[in-house]
């Protein structure tokens, strides 16, 4: 103490803890829960170490253990466009459309992710959204606040895989980033397959920003929009 070593930890023990202390993901409980367009469903729900962040596997169909790759939708919850189908993004429209899919495809994995607001919470999301009012897009919205271009990590992601006994995937996702964070995890990304949500008047912009700012590949989505078409799947 008299050193001032009593509460000295290295900062990269710190950031391990802070993005879910890898490998130490809980698994606590599950249950059977038929869904609209994917009656054979269970979830599985797991805990971080710290208490504070849920994660939920959507299992559908009999995956676990597979030895073919199967397919996978990381999706980050998003209050306001999963439950309340804000037209300001996406996000609603990926979730159900990536649940459909992953059913019609045989079955698979919708990882349902603790990580509102690209990983910066619901209340400054909303901060966010008010400085995108203003003129900003999301990215610079989130700059303003303080935050990088996206606080999300996926090393839950890959320990909920590990728990389910999935090495090889076939990814639902239109983000290069979740591509390369799963495969950095030793998951083995055998195909992407785009997954697209309406585009309105109100999240066009938002869309645009993720496609040229952050890499994301929506071009051809936004592409549609030009050409007058709107792609709703």
């Amino acid at each position: 103490m008299a050193r001032g070593e009593l509460l000295r930890l290295d900062a990269d023990d710190a950031l391990k803890a802070l993005h879910g202390a890898p490998g130490m993901l809980k698994r606590v409980s599950e249950a059977d829960i038929p869904l609209e367009n994917a009656q054979a469903s269970r979830f599985v729900l797991f805990r971080e170490p710290d208490g504070l962040r849920e994660h939920v596997a959507v299992v559908i169909g009999a995956v676990e253990n597979a030895d073919t790759p199967v397919p996978i939708r990381l999706h980050s919850a998003c209050l306001t466009g999963d439950l309340f189908g804000s037209l300001r993004c996406d996000c609603g429209d990926q979730l159900r459309n990536a649940v459909a899919e992953i059913n019609a495809m045989g079955g698979g994995v919708l990882l349902y992710l603790a990580q509102e607001g690209r990983g910066i919470g619901l209340a400054n999301k909303l901060r966010a959204y008010t400085l995108q009012d203003t003129g900003l897009d999301t990215v610079d919205a989130d700059q303003v606040l303080g935050f990088g271009d996206d606080e999300r990590r996926y090393g839950v992601a890959v320990d909920m895989l590990n728990a389910l006994g999935i090495t090889q995937v076939q990814l639902l996702t239109n983000n290069p980033l979740k591509m390369a964070a799963l495969r950095d995890g030793g998951i083995e990304v055998v195909a992407r397959q785009a997954l697209y949500g309406s585009v309105t008047d109100q999240n066009q912009r938002y869309l645009t920003a993720k496609a040229n700012r952050s890499g994301h590949y929506l071009h051809d989505a936004l592409r549609d929009v030009i050409h007058g078409a709107r792609p709703n799947g």
